[in-house]
């Protein structure tokens, strides 16, 4: 048996179950209205925290650290591939700024890592390599917000 699925106006639909009657029996039609797609709660909650982190973290024109902090943390930094290896303090600096600010927000201790998860690497002999931060969904969202005010 085949379905046959049509959007008909309702000032219609009486018309068309009669042309069907022939060909189908009343106990088979099944009409039914379409409903809006429900919008997703959590992307309003996702929204009002990314805004709350952005107003928590936005840069100003005196921290230019700062500034080069949030983008290296929001896209994804790897300490060996963008540092070469070599530990940089003003980073190390920034970053606990920026963790600072996020207190504001989140109350436990580790605050960056709702932005961005940091993953050490290791090479195949297992030295370590360096570290890579994988952003995270309200750290996408952040992103996202901050460079639509050219903050990052």
């Amino acid at each position: 048996m085949a379905t046959l699925i049509a959007e008909i106006p309702d000032h219609s639909l009486k018309g068309a179950l009669e042309a069907l009657s022939p060909y189908v029996k009343p106990e088979n039609l099944k009409l039914f209205s379409p409903i809006a797609v429900p919008k997703d709660q959590g992307d309003d909650e996702l929204a009002k925290l990314a805004q709350k982190v952005v107003d928590a973290v936005r840069p100003k024109p005196s921290q230019p650290l700062r500034r080069e902090a949030l983008q290296k943390l929001l896209s994804g930094h790897d300490t060996f591939s963008n540092q070469t290896g070599q530990a940089d303090p003003a980073l190390r600096n920034a970053m606990g700024a920026i963790s600072k600010a996020l207190k504001t927000v989140f109350a436990h201790d580790q605050a960056v890592r709702r932005l961005a998860i940091p993953k050490k690497t290791h090479f195949p002999d297992g030295a370590y390599r360096g570290t890579v931060y994988i952003l995270t969904p309200l750290g996408a969202r952040v992103r996202d917000l901050l460079k639509a005010e050219n903050a990052i």
